[in-house]
């Protein structure tokens, strides 16, 4: 079965940004950004850490707020299906241990081949504890990577929350231009030690 790929439109990508702003500002008391310095002449694959179903939101947020980018985000297939209308955001699909997951694969380098487009994925490939630690990457990042014909800006992202003494948490996110191999093992070290920073800075944190 062929994946589905993302369509955007105007009406949908311009709502989601709308959407997107009205429901952070709602939710979050607060959004404190510290952000990393991104070049943008050439297409951004941010890696994010997965807690909540806010993330896609976040991404989404960076991706028009400060990066300027083309929104797209891998699904799995039986979720996007469910929520057909993300697909007009910038959502395709991907089946694990599918003979489809090449495709997709193939089709996520294709996405980081043109220097407008952000690709937000989340190499734990599930949601998991705010509180996780030691992030174990699959071998999908590094395949997309390899199949792209010059490399793409690779952008860390760590979003936190803490509530402190308020009622609404405030939102924190991070990021960092990562400038290693493009391989799975050393990505992933690195992502820990950007996450054991945020930590670290989150606990420095007085609001």
């Amino acid at each position: 079965m062929a994946i589905i790929r993302s369509r955007h439109t105007r009406f949908h990508t311009t709502f989601f940004r709308w959407y997107t702003s009205r429901m952070l500002k709602r939710h979050f008391s607060g959004i404190v950004t510290e952000l990393d310095d991104c070049p943008t002449d050439k297409p951004v694959l941010l890696i994010a850490n997965h807690f909540s179903w806010w993330d896609g939101f976040i991404g989404n947020y960076l991706s028009y707020k400060y990066l300027k980018k083309k929104f797209h985000v891998m699904m799995l297939r039986e979720q996007l299906e469910k929520r057909m209308f993300l697909n007009k955001a910038g959502a395709f699909s991907v089946e694990k241990s599918s003979r489809s997951a090449v495709e997709s694969i193939l089709y996520s380098a294709e996405i980081l081949s043109q220097k407008e487009n952000l690709l937000l994925m989340f190499p734990q490939g599930k949601i998991e504890s705010l509180y996780h630690k030691d992030f174990r990457f699959a071998k999908g990042v590094e395949k997309i990577l390899a199949k792209c014909d010059s490399p793409p800006e690779v952008l860390f992202n760590i979003n936190l929350v803490d509530y402190f003494s308020r009622v609404s948490p405030t939102l924190f996110i991070r990021t960092l231009s990562y400038q290693g191999d493009l391989l799975a093992k050393p990505l992933e070290e690195a992502f820990n030690r950007f996450h054991s920073d945020c930590i670290s800075l989150q606990n420095e944190n007085l609001i």
